[in-house]
């Protein structure tokens, strides 16, 4: 667990990353969180830092625990955790957020994929389920991390590019399918627990989100439990918004949100 601890801070946040992804995700926010005066704690999500094979073991319960286990923690310590997740990490803190019966802290989303309809993906995304049922095959199959990385920016998308070939750790360059398996479970899971989800959130999503289209937020906003949603539409990013084009305004308006009394 990664954290800066102060002992005047009453205020921490825990951040969630994506699939195959590391505190790198979310670019500069941790770092824009700890100047306001939070103190911000970024797990590495069981099955990541290490090899992306390993994805392969891990379940949607394995990653529950460990969160549970660092929000309680949290809890006990702090008089108010925020919990932000990005990608899968979003369908994680919505997850987190209805287990624990979050009211005090606030739920922060950004491109939450509770759909898989982007317009990056192939065709034939819909016959996974069918590899699913042939036992053994679901670890054996690699998904590449491949163009454009969830990044409109060319530079941007250039530099990842060269990180992915590096193999310098700032995300898998594939999953096995066992791990998008367990993503799918998990959005079918979040489906199902959104109506008790009644914090105040904060939803950020592009609507060139290459993976996830706008439905997927719109559809989270619409069956929360919560009545006090902030929504915020992007225009000119790809599904990664905090490293991409509009990175300035989703931190603005992220802190903002954690500011506002």
């Amino acid at each position: 667990m990664s954290a800066r601890v102060s002992p005047l801070s009453r205020h921490a946040v825990l951040m969630i990353h994506g699939l195959g992804g590391t505190r790198h995700d979310f670019g500069a926010l941790d770092r824009k969180f700890e100047q306001i005066g939070c103190d911000v704690h970024l797990p590495s999500l069981p099955g990541h830092g290490s090899n992306p094979d390993a994805l392969s073991r891990v379940t949607l319960s394995d990653y529950m625990q460990l969160l549970s286990r660092t929000y309680r923690e949290l809890a006990k310590r702090y008089e108010r955790v925020d919990v932000a997740g990005i990608s899968m990490g979003a369908l994680l803190a919505l997850m987190l957020s209805a287990r624990e019966r979050m009211t005090t802290g606030r739920l922060i989303l950004l491109s939450p994929p509770l759909f898989l309809d982007g317009w990056g993906g192939s065709r034939l995304r819909p016959l996974r389920y069918l590899m699913y049922c042939v036992p053994g095959l679901r670890r054996l199959i690699r998904v590449p991390e491949g163009e454009p990385f969830g990044i409109k920016n060319a530079r941007i998308r250039n530099l990842i590019r060269r990180h992915l070939q590096k193999g310098s750790g700032v995300h898998y360059p594939y999953v096995p399918l066992a791990a998008i398996e367990q993503v799918d479970w998990m959005r079918f899971a979040v489906k199902r627990a959104l109506s008790r989800v009644t914090c105040e959130t904060l939803v950020m999503h592009s609507e060139e989100d290459e993976v996830t289209s706008i439905r997927s937020a719109e559809f989270v906003c619409e069956h929360l439990g919560s009545r006090a949603v902030t929504f915020v539409r992007l225009t000119d990013s790809y599904h990664m918004i905090t490293l991409d084009n509009e990175r300035d305004r989703v931190a603005e308006q992220t802190l903002a949100f954690v500011q506002r009394a």
